[in-house]
């Protein structure tokens, strides 16, 4: 019996440990930066004027990287207040990055202010919106994304992110 317990507590000891040293990759802490680009866009539909209007995109893209990867971005764009200062309206986003293949995506959110009478950032603006989360390959990830127009080049999404 005096045996017993302290092999029952060592087995403990070494089961607990393991479990740690199996954790996810989400919760490693570990920076990343993925950046994707794509050509000019322009919304597949646009439903509404106004407040509320909804606009939404799907574009082919590219992963930059040693091993370049095709995917998709997918989402709308909603009119959530207009008459703001300098004509401008603000707009949720919901955008969904595939990169690769469906189970892994980057999901970006958050609000932007945008001239009134275009569908997307002009040539030259950037906004920065928050990383909702990733799955797959991404999971766990939290962070931002610096998501800029580059005019005829297209554009260029740089997701920094922890995970």
């Amino acid at each position: 019996m005096t045996i017993v317990r302290p092999l029952v507590a060592a087995l403990a000891l070494v089961l607990g440990l393991s479990f740690l040293g199996a954790a996810p990759a989400a919760a490693d802490g570990k920076r990343t930066v993925v950046t994707i680009t794509h050509a000019p866009t322009a919304p597949t539909a646009i439903i509404g004027s106004g407040l509320g209007t909804v606009r939404t995109y799907y574009v082919p893209t590219t992963v930059s990287g040693k091993q370049p990867r095709t995917g998709y971005m997918s989402g709308t764009l909603t009119t959530i207040a207009t008459g703001l200062a300098n004509a401008k309206e603000a707009r949720a986003a919901n955008l969904v990055f595939v990169v690769g293949s469906e189970p892994n995506q980057l999901v970006i959110g958050g609000l932007s202010l945008y001239s009134t009478d275009v569908n997307t950032l002009t040539a030259g603006e950037s906004t920065v919106r928050p990383i909702i989360g990733g799955s797959g390959i991404y999971s766990g990830a939290r962070g931002s994304a610096v998501s800029t127009n580059l005019g005829d080049a297209g554009w260029r999404h740089v997701f920094r992110f922890t995970r």
